[in-house]
């Protein structure tokens, strides 16, 4: 009887021993009938531009203003934390929005 071992060396021979074949090539995707029809790509949509969760002030915005609310809170010695600065920050940003009418 043959244990699990020389079965395991066996069939370790008969890997090495066998030759490698070359990988399948891989199935590209059909384009879109549009773009065959057409015989260009189809256009590209635009960027969206990034903003806070519907309030449509930008996160850069208020990443800037939130350093700036925690540069002077460190300064003043006052306690907070960063989330608390990002949360005023979008305040103040929509705020003036509101107050200048800026759409």
């Amino acid at each position: 009887m043959v244990n699990k071992r020389e079965k395991n060396e066996e069939a370790n021979k008969a890997a090495a021993t066998t030759v490698p074949t070359a990988p399948k090539p891989r199935a590209t995707a059909k384009p879109k009938a549009a773009a065959r029809t057409a015989g260009t790509a189809p256009a590209a949509k635009p960027a969206k531009k990034k903003t806070g969760k519907a309030s449509g002030v930008g996160a850069e915005d208020i990443a800037l203003r939130a350093y700036f609310i925690a540069e002077k809170r460190q300064q003043l010695g006052l306690p907070g934390d960063s989330l608390g600065d990002w949360i005023e920050a979008e305040r103040q940003l929509l705020g003036e929005r509101a107050t200048h009418g800026v759409n």
